[in-house]
């Protein structure tokens, strides 16, 4: 058995972390053993423009799909970054008469919910022993939900090891998918995700949380 999961958001970042994590809180929150099926809604669609434009348009056409067809996912998944307001408003009108839908936010991007995770940011990184001080990743007391670039975190934190022939840039969908591969598909550190992301991954952990204990449930009737 397996459990497919519609998948909206921004961009190829996303689509290179959100699976893996989904696959861990899974297991990790909900003891869910079948393996997770992560599906991009917006190429069942056809849409090809990515951004808050493309979430939007996504869900639109899944909304009115709905109504007339079956995709047999358990639930979707829609993730936007803090700064779409006036596309968080849209989307939780055409959600509000269906279920099995959870609009994550993540605050400012996702990449402060790989921030989070500390020690597998820098293991990645190579840089646990020998992070500078001057970085913005070094500062005193920092929390990656309060970062307003975590972007230019990562970039800098690629720049300053000796692991990458690269660096992150606006964001490297290979090194994204490198760390969510190597670190997080074993190892993600959930509750440090908790603790430093407060306002954006908790909720959305909780919800996720929730819709793999009710496909769990589901998935047993059938036996």
């Amino acid at each position: 058995m397996s459990t497919k999961v519609g998948i909206i958001a921004e961009g190829p970042i996303d689509h290179a972390l959100l699976p893996v994590l989904l696959e861990r809180i899974a297991w990790d929150r909900a003891n869910y053993g079948w393996p997770v099926a992560p599906d991009d809604v917006a190429e069942v669609f056809q849409i090809r423009k990515r951004g808050h434009g493309g979430v939007l348009e996504a869900v639109r056409n899944l909304v009115s799909a709905l109504s007339t067809q079956v995709y047999g996912h358990a639930f979707y998944v829609i993730l936007l970054d803090r700064r779409t307001q006036a596309v968080q408003r849209e989307v939780r009108k055409l959600l509000s008469k269906h279920d099995r839908f959870i609009l994550g936010i993540a605050i400012e991007e996702i990449e402060a919910w790989w921030l989070a995770d500390r020690a597998n940011t820098l293991a990645w990184a190579g840089l646990k022993q020998s992070l500078p001080k001057g970085c913005r990743y070094a500062a005193p007391g920092y929390s990656s939900e309060k970062d307003d670039q975590p972007k230019q975190t990562l970039h800098e934190l690629t720049r300053h090891s000796d692991r990458f022939d690269r660096t992150y840039g606006e964001g490297n969908v290979d090194m994204a998918r490198e760390f969510a591969e190597e670190y997080w598909r074993q190892s993600a550190r959930l509750d440090d995700l908790r603790v430093q992301c407060p306002r954006g991954y908790q909720p959305f952990e909780q919800a996720v949380t929730a819709e793999f204990r009710s496909a769990a449930r589901r998935q047993r009737r059938l036996f």
